[in-house]
C-alpha cells in the first residue's frame, strides 16, 4: 500500500524516529538539575511524540506525571516479549 506522498514524490517514508508506545525509556538528568550522589538517569513510560522533532512525552510514574524529555533512550526490545507473550 503506497500513500499519497510516496505516490508524489516517488519515495519511501522515513519511519526510523518512530518507537513503540508504552515501551521502557531511560531519560538523562542534566546536571543542573541533579544533586550530588544522585542517579544520572531516571526511567518512564512513553506515550507520545510532540511536534518538534526528537523530542518525546515520557509518562515518570516517580513525579506522577507527563513530562517532555529530548535525551531519550529506548528499551524497545523488553515492550517487543511483553507484547508477544
Amino acid at each position: 500500500m503506497i500513500t499519497n506522498k510516496e505516490d508524489f514524490s516517488r519515495r519511501k517514508l522515513d519511519v526510523s524516529h518512530s518507537h513503540i508506545f508504552g515501551s521502557m525509556v531511560y531519560c538523562h538528568i542534566s546536571k543542573d538539575i541533579m544533586k550530588m550522589l544522585e542517579p544520572t538517569i531516571e526511567w518512564g513510560i512513553f506515550v507520545g511524540c510532540t511536534k518538534t522533532p526528537h523530542i518525546y512525552r515520557v509518562y515518570m510514574p516517580s513525579l506522577r506525571m507527563t513530562v517532555t524529555r529530548r535525551d531519550s533512550r529506548f528499551d524497545e526490545e523488553k515492550a517487543m516479549r511483553s507484547f508477544l507473550v
